[in-house]
């Protein structure tokens, strides 16, 4: 688990030294960032051919309900998202 943590460190600074250089890109810069990053992640996933498509889609959908309770804690109805949809 050390080398996991280790590359998540690492992720995290690369990811702050992107937004450092894309500033320029405003207020959508954090998520133009996460859609990048998820995007090209699902390719490295994909065209890796040793990562099961189930697999993907599983975590992806635990990464949905993991990011749900990071933004409201342990109380689902803490915020509306009717600001958050389109």
């Amino acid at each position: 688990m050390a080398a996991q943590d280790e590359m998540e460190t690492r992720i995290g600074q690369l990811v702050h030294q992107l937004g450092h250089d894309y500033a320029k890109l405003g207020d959508d810069l954090d998520f133009t960032v996460v859609r990048a990053l998820v995007h090209r992640a699902v390719h490295i996933a994909a065209e890796s051919k040793r990562v099961e498509f189930c697999a993907l889609a599983t975590y992806l959908g635990e990464m949905i309900a993991h990011a749900h309770k990071v933004a409201h804690g342990e109380n689902p109805k803490a915020q509306t998202h009717k600001d958050s949809v389109h």
